[in-house]
């Protein structure tokens, strides 16, 4: 299949849960993003675009001011339970975001200090491949259950708004962890339909990564990231822990990818890899959008944005 679009990022990570204000203050208060927009009586079309089923009865959005994609879109939708942490890598679909931090110690103090817990300690590992070194450590948000990878920012060597803008000490989302059997075939969705270039394929293995996602001796975890041109943010990463037996999938609604593209007809090609849904207008903030939702076959949920006419 030939790549009717050039992926270059995810520009918003869309999350569904019901205790708002809580999420809220993990990101902006805690993680210091800024509210970008708040919407007490948001555009009906939401619930319909990410697939809950019942309303959502506010929106607020997030961002870093200098970033390039890696916002977050918090859905309060009432009546949502939280989910829990998915644990070792077995469950299908959304399963961590990664963000850069340019002080590690002083972000995990301040995210213990408001209440949230860690998978372990940190871990220190080589980036495979290289010899440069990685200092990482997991958050379980279990609002939308998913893990928030905290990786100390190295000089020149990770992009994100830290690298640009002296006064950020935490970065905009920078990659989100999906989690799918058939790699093979995301692999293909990733580079043929979306248009990504794959940057890295190899595995994640030894003490640092089992004892970080509770892996037993000699289990890895296979992946491949997936950025664009421009190597903005969020980069997508498909991976699989091979000889795990594949779990329940996450509930698709609750964590979906936005991405902005010139023609939403795009999806139309993608007929291998999903299912999309009708186009749909969409208010997001003061923009007047046009959306279409796309069900991939690997239990993640793709929201293609395009301006209104």
């Amino acid at each position: 299949m030939t790549a009717a679009m050039e992926f270059d990022g995810i520009d918003h990570v869309v999350l569904a849960m019901s205790d708002l204000d809580r999420v809220s203050g993990l990101y902006a208060d805690t993680m210091g993003f800024s509210v970008s927009h708040d919407d007490p009586s948001p555009d009906p079309a939401w619930s319909e675009l990410t697939g809950l089923d019942r309303p959502v009865t506010h929106v607020r959005s997030l961002a870093r001011p200098r970033a390039q994609g890696g916002a977050i879109v918090l859905l309060q939708a009432e009546g949502l339970e939280p989910l829990p942490s998915p644990g070792p890598p077995a469950r299908r679909g959304p399963y961590a975001l990664d963000f850069y931090a340019r002080d590690s110690d002083v972000l995990e103090e301040r995210l213990l200090a408001a209440g949230w817990t860690f998978t372990a300690e940190p871990v220190h590992y080589p980036l495979p491949g290289t010899d440069l070194p990685v200092r990482e450590r997991m958050l379980v948000q279990d609002d939308a259950g998913l893990l928030h990878a905290i990786v100390q920012h190295r000089p020149m060597g990770t992009r994100s708004v830290v690298g640009v803008d002296d006064t950020e000490d935490c970065s905009e989302v920078v990659a989100v962890v999906c989690m799918t059997p058939d790699l093979e075939d995301a692999r293909r969705f990733a580079a043929d339909a979306l248009g990504g270039r794959e940057y890295f394929r190899g595995d994640f293995e030894g003490p640092a990564m089992e004892e970080m996602l509770g892996m037993a001796p000699g289990e890895r975890l296979e992946a491949s990231l997936y950025r664009g041109p421009a190597s903005r943010n969020a980069r997508l990463e498909f991976a699989w822990r091979p000889g795990s037996t594949p779990g329940d999938p996450a509930d698709p609604a609750r964590v979906t990818l936005g991405i902005r593209v010139d023609d939403l007809a795009v999806a139309e090609g993608w007929t291998d890899h999903g299912t999309a849904g009708p186009v749909v207008p969409l208010r997001l903030g003061d923009e007047q959008l046009l959306a279409r939702r796309f069900s991939s076959r690997y239990d993640v949920g793709v929201l293609l944005l395009s301006p209104a006419a």
